[in-house]
């Protein structure tokens, strides 16, 4: 059975190291767009890895834990490119004077 499993290291360090460049990409572009391709790619990884994981076969057992991994991995990556875009739509709606999407995190990108 074929899946992509981003829970190797050396596949994580590549797709965090380019997460990291699309949110710094679209911070300096002070284009929200940017961030949103990497969420919609671990979305799709997500959604992916929970259909395999729920059509395993019985002899794929072993890959389970894989699964589970990846599954976990990318919940947690989809949370960061999120909380970036959100960052990135603030910073690109201060940037050109429109009204932004949601206003209740100022709390916290005041801090950042």
């Amino acid at each position: 059975m074929f899946f992509i499993d981003i829970s190797d290291p050396w596949i994580l360090l590549i797709s965090i190291f380019l997460v990291i460049c699309l949110i710094y990409l679209g911070k300096e572009a002070k284009n929200a767009y940017v961030p949103l391709m990497s969420l919609i790619v671990f979305l799709i990884l997500l959604v992916m890895h929970g259909i395999q994981f729920l059509i395993l076969p019985a002899g794929y057992d072993y890959l389970a834990s894989s699964l589970a991994k990846c599954m976990l991995l990318d919940f947690l990556l989809i949370f960061i490119t999120y909380m970036a875009y959100l960052w990135i739509d603030d910073v690109e709606a201060k940037a050109k004077k429109k009204k932004s999407i949601d206003n209740s995190l100022d709390w916290f990108w005041k801090n950042v």
